[in-house]
């Protein structure tokens, strides 16, 4: 996302030297620069990244109906033994946390087809409230860094 400066325009006119500022006014580096040129286009970078999201949304799914068969056959074997068993307890808990997982996953990459930004908020919300072991397991390791700069300020 984005950084801007909502005052460059202001520094700009005082750098060229111009006493009287009109705030209201916006300048851009075309008119300081006194040539027109076309705005460079990001449609690419746009395109990419909602196409890569796509194919996360596409992974997603699949890693959720791997999920719900998965939970299922774990149900039917605890329902078999009486929820007795204590390990495959704790898988059926197990896969219904990757069920919750997957969930927000798909819903957060939806929203980022739209809005990449709050696709990422939706998503980093439900981990840093909620699921903060999930960090360290659905989280790509590139913002885990990021996570953990953020869990534990030094």
């Amino acid at each position: 996302m984005a950084i801007y400066d909502i005052f460059e325009h202001v520094e700009k006119r005082a750098e060229l030297g111009e006493d009287t500022i009109d705030l209201s006014y916006h300048i851009s580096e075309m008119k300081l620069g006194g040539k027109e040129k076309v705005p460079e286009s990001h449609i690419f970078s746009s395109i990419a990244a909602r196409f890569f999201f796509f194919m996360l949304l596409l992974a997603d799914i699949a890693w959720g109906i791997f999920n719900v068969g998965v939970f299922i056959l774990a149900l039917m074997g605890n329902v078999l033994t009486g929820f007795k068993l204590f390990k495959l307890k704790k898988y059926f808990h197990r896969r219904w946390l990757n069920i919750k997982r997957s969930f927000v996953c798909g819903v957060s990459l939806f929203v980022a087809l739209f809005s990449p930004a709050l696709g990422t908020m939706f998503a980093c919300t439900y981990f840093l409230m909620y699921d903060k072991k999930g960090i360290d397991e659905v989280v790509p390791s590139v913002l885990q860094d990021q996570f953990r700069e953020f869990l534990n300020p030094q």
